[in-house]
């Protein structure tokens, strides 16, 4: 996919809109960026939510007149697996190789709904944000790094990239030879768990922690 592909913000509406808010100015919401809100059927008829969801178009609107803001409702009541493949639909419907879901307020089913359809999803980076609800600090998942599966190899070679040391430094310490080693490097870029300069990413480091205490 096309690396300069603008970002996807998804978000679940809620009573608040200051969940959103902060994560779309925290990820740096960009003229050319869409938004998508998923909002429980009937929203409209809740003052509250009906409220937020004109407060997030106000300020978007106000900031960044050319970011697409789309509210689509999500039915709880029908079939479960169906919301989940429309929703799933039509988050692929976007240009877009990077998401960033702030899945902080609304229903939990609408939440879970939602989650289910981002984990069907291949060839995107998923970012899922959940703020505390006193707002002192949030969680992060790259989501897509869940889906990868655990090798040793891939952590070991990790953990000599974050420590500096070239291709050829890792190939001596673990004993494959350089080809292997940069043929494993490129299969971990196609992860995003590396960059182009063989720097750990953000991704890269979330792999590492939640394997390494798991597996060894």
């Amino acid at each position: 996919m096309n690396e300069n592909l603008r970002k996807l913000f998804i978000a679940t509406l809620g009573f608040d809109e200051k969940f959103i808010i902060r994560s779309l100015i925290r990820n740096g919401l960009s003229n050319g960026d869409s938004i998508l809100i998923f909002a429980p059927k009937g929203y409209l008829q809740d003052d509250k939510s009906s409220k937020a969801a004109e407060a997030i178009k106000e300020i978007v609107t106000k900031i960044l007149p050319n970011v697409e803001l789309r509210i689509e409702e999500y039915d709880l009541r029908e079939d479960f697996a169906r919301e989940i493949h429309r929703a799933r639909s039509l988050i692929q419907n976007y240009e877009s190789n990077e998401v960033i879901a702030c899945l902080s307020g609304g229903m939990r089913a609408l939440i879970l709904g939602v989650i289910s359809a981002l984990m069907t999803l291949d060839g995107y980076r998923i970012v899922i944000e959940i703020e505390f609800e006193n707002l002192e600090n949030y969680v992060r998942i790259p989501l897509h790094t869940l889906k990868i599966p655990y090798n040793n190899r891939w952590l070991t070679i990790l953990e000599h990239l974050e420590s500096g040391k070239s291709i050829r430094a890792i190939s001596k310490d673990v004993g494959l030879s350089a080809a292997t080693i940069s043929r494993i490097v490129n299969e971990m870029k196609s992860y995003k768990l590396v960059d182009e300069e063989n720097q750990v990413t953000e991704d890269g480091f979330f792999y590492m922690k939640i394997y390494k205490k798991l597996f060894r």
